[in-house]
């Protein structure tokens, strides 16, 4: 009997639940997992509760460490992969050892992103993307008593922050745009999540950005803002946003763009090697492009999928689309789709309740429903990313009484 050998790179939700699927589909399978990281699996999600303190290092595994070793994936902790030789079909480590292949998951995550001022190189400079990250901030957090002061007003930024200020530190948000989570975001939802973190503790400026890091004996002491502040701290977070994990891939012959292209059955361009979760770019229905989507339930769909079909088949993928949903200090908060769109003949519905704070938003084009943003109450989001996806016919009346009862309604038709 030929025993097919799978490796996956990257131990994220795309790569574990690739695994898992992989297992069930062929139980005599190699199964290979190599990981950067020198964690076993865990939740992502909960990094900002982890530092809240809210949730235990207990928590935070995704399974057991006896979970592999009963599953038979063998997993391998601190292991760089810096090449990979598809023709040849084998994966090359940082320390120069090879190991062969049948089939690839390239499902490596994404990296944070980093900035470029004066004294960015200064201790106390510091990004935020694993549990050993999380781990140096709160020995941080531990060390001062002064504001920390957060960069970014988008997810990343928004739950740092949160669990920061759980902490119980002073908390500076800064985001250089008007808005917070400025891709998906309007005005008013921005605004409803900026009320909800002031109530938390949290001063958040807009339109406000670092130029300037200044020091002491190679420590931070303060940021210089674009409005000519001085904020005194010896903490900065940098929460920009993130790029897809895909630097070893240069030579390999495997079609990147912003990420690893993929199609509908997440195979790349090069046989045997497929692609899921945060460096993966797969194709929008909504908008017609191809698209990295970071989020953890995304990327957990997709190593479900990727590994169906690695191991013999599975259904088609019927596409990303922007999709996520979180609770910043409190206040549920949904994106779906195509949420800024006003182009003519764009429908826009708008449903409040201002004193219960809910907030509804939904986009139509050419009788479809093709974006959300939900504040408040996120009811429905389920059918609405369904309805999405597959693009099926509908009316804002229709709309109206399946999502925005119970709420002040203003229609607009953009011209």
């Amino acid at each position: 009997m030929i025993v097919k050998r799978y490796v996956i790179i990257g131990s994220g939700p795309a790569g574990v639940s690739a695994a898992t699927v992989i297992r069930v589909k062929d139980p005599d399978g190699e199964i290979l997992l190599f990981d950067r990281d020198q964690d076993l699996p865990y939740y992502r999600t909960e990094l900002d509760t982890y530092i809240g303190g809210s949730t235990s290092d207990a928590d935070m595994p995704l399974h057991p460490p006896t979970y592999y070793q009963e599953q038979r994936i063998v997993l391998r902790l601190r292991a760089v992969v810096t090449k990979v030789q598809p023709s040849e079909r084998w994966v090359e480590l940082d320390g120069g050892e090879r190991v062969s292949y049948d089939a690839i998951l390239l499902a490596p995550g994404s990296l944070p992103l980093t900035v470029s001022w004066p004294g960015d190189r200064l201790s106390g400079v510091t990004t935020m993307r694993t549990w050993e990250d999380a781990r140096k901030l709160i020995r941080r957090l531990e060390e001062t008593k002064q504001p920390v002061v957060v960069v970014g007003g988008g997810v990343l930024g928004l739950i740092l922050a949160e669990g920061i200020r759980q902490r119980g530190r002073p908390v500076v948000l800064l985001e250089r745009e008007p808005r917070l989570w400025a891709p998906v975001l309007d005005e008013t939802s921005s605004e409803l999540i900026r009320q909800a973190l002031a109530q938390a503790g949290i001063e958040v400026s807009l339109g406000e950005e670092v130029v300037e890091i200044n020091g002491a004996n190679g420590l931070v002491a303060g940021a210089r803002t674009s409005k000519g502040r001085r904020l005194d701290s010896e903490l900065v977070v940098v929460a920009i946003g993130v790029r897809p994990d895909i630097g070893f891939l240069q030579g390999s012959g495997i079609r990147t763009d912003r990420g690893i292209l993929i199609d509908h059955e997440f195979r790349t361009n090069v046989r045997e090697v497929f692609a899921a979760g945060d460096a993966a770019q797969g194709y929008d229905p909504v908008s017609g492009l191809f698209r990295v989507a970071t989020n953890w339930n995304n990327a957990m769909e997709q190593g479900k999928l990727a590994g169906a079909f690695m191991a013999g088949g599975g259904d088609p993928y019927r596409g990303v689309i922007l999709s996520n949903s979180e609770t910043f200090c409190g206040l549920r908060v949904s994106v779906l789709g195509l949420t800024q769109l006003s182009s003519p003949g764009t429908v826009v519905l708008i449903g409040r309740d201002q004193d219960k704070g809910i907030y509804r938003k939904l986009v139509l084009r050419q009788d479809r429903l093709v974006g959300a943003i939900l504040v408040g109450n996120t009811s429905g989001e389920g059918l609405m990313r369904r309805m999405i996806v597959e693009g099926n016919p509908t009316s804002p009346t229709e709309v109206k009484s399946k999502f925005l009862t119970g709420v002040v309604i203003e229609e607009i038709l953009c011209s």
